[in-house]
């Protein structure tokens, strides 16, 4: 391959496991901990797992595993999927803040938002351009709470206690 036809890797293609990482954390963390996320602010959310996960193959070999409809977190393929050390690749999630409630499927090697339902538009909107406006704030919210979740992902997993800590512990989830 000659150095023009070279490409660099994609941030997916070199950091894309974090995200897979965090979406993980985040089913662990929903499990464990009841989903209660507290974040700067005083803000508080709420996150659950919704019915749509898929797993990441843990080799280029292996297939994609996709678990549908129902609550996919419960069965036996996904805690066998756990078992095997495998990731969320893609997973929907609910995501609450108050009287506001998003689904958004979250890609982890991306972490690209697609899927995404928003909250009622607000009592106040009486034209297309308040119901615009209100659509739009909400689907920023959406991008800055996820952003803020994966910041907090980050904190802790960068911490230089977390194979000790926070690793050891999901790794005991897993393995149940």
């Amino acid at each position: 391959m000659s150095a023009e036809t070279q490409r660099a890797p994609s941030g997916a293609e070199t950091h894309g496991f974090l995200g897979e990482e965090f979406l993980t954390w985040i089913w662990f963390r929903w499990e464990t901990e009841g989903g209660e996320f507290h974040l700067p602010g005083g803000r508080v959310i709420g996150v659950a797992l919704d019915d749509f996960l898929t797993f990441a193959a843990p080799s280029d070999d292996e297939t994609e595993q996709t678990l549908r409809h129902g609550l996919p977190t419960r069965t036996e393929e996904a805690r066998t999927a756990l078992r095997q050390g495998r990731r969320l690749r893609r997973a929907r999630m609910i995501i609450a803040e108050g009287p506001r409630q998003w689904s958004v499927t979250i890609d982890g090697a991306t972490m690209r938002l697609s899927g995404a339902k928003m909250p009622e538009d607000a009592e106040e909107c009486e034209s297309d351009n308040d119901r615009n406006a209100d659509r739009t704030a909400n689907w920023l919210a959406l991008h800055e709470l996820v952003h803020s979740l994966y910041a907090q992902f980050l904190k802790a997993r960068l911490a230089p206690d977390y194979r000790k800590t926070g690793a050891e512990k999901q790794a005991q989830w897993m393995q149940k």
